[in-house]
């Protein structure tokens, strides 16, 4: 019999990922010291949607993820692999 899709590891994983990214972006920001707006102009990702995902309101896509992770120069495994090391 099938699992459940919430019960399978990869669900989990998916979890902690969306637990920790809304501090790993705050953090990064803060670190290049650009502000949501800031972050906005050099990347395209609008401010309200920035502070949405830092406040845990909203999971970015991947495009969205790519876009913000050029913003704090970081590539999308820069940005994604601490987050899986937590």
């Amino acid at each position: 019999m099938p699992t459940a899709p919430d019960s399978h590891d990869a669900y989990d994983y998916a979890e902690r990922i969306r637990d920790r990214l809304p501090r790993r972006l705050q953090e990064l920001r803060e670190a290049c010291g650009l502000s949501m707006y800031a972050l906005w102009m050099k990347c395209g990702v609008s401010r309200d949607m920035i502070s949405r995902i830092e406040g845990g309101e909203s999971i970015p896509t991947l495009h969205v993820a790519a876009r913000l992770a050029h913003g704090v120069e970081k590539t999308l495994t820069e940005f994604v692999e601490p987050m899986e090391d937590e």
